[in-house]
């Protein structure tokens, strides 16, 4: 899944996960399929889905309406590491 770093203006910071049931709350609402997130999505996607899972997660912390959550939230996607490469063999 997909975890993102969510900071507010109002001192709100922490990782937010985004579960499967959460996408699929995301696809009904508005159409973007999960397998778009692979191939890339725009901020104003990624923003659109913090702001929902933020309203199941930390709905005392989130504003109502979208616009007001883009103007006083950041939102980054959390990278994943690469696993570690095959220790090459001693000589």
């Amino acid at each position: 899944m997909i975890t993102l770093h969510i900071t507010g203006d109002s001192g709100f910071d922490a990782e937010v996960v985004v579960k499967p049931r959460h996408f699929l709350l995301f696809e009904r609402a508005t159409g973007v399929k999960f397998s778009d997130f692979e191939a890339g999505v725009s901020m104003a996607t990624l923003y659109q889905l913090a702001h929902l899972v933020m309203k199941i997660q930390h709905a005392a912390d989130t504003p109502a309406k979208l616009v007001e959550f883009e103007e006083t939230f950041d939102v980054l996607p959390v990278g994943e590491e690469e696993p570690p490469g095959p220790t090459p063999a001693a000589p």
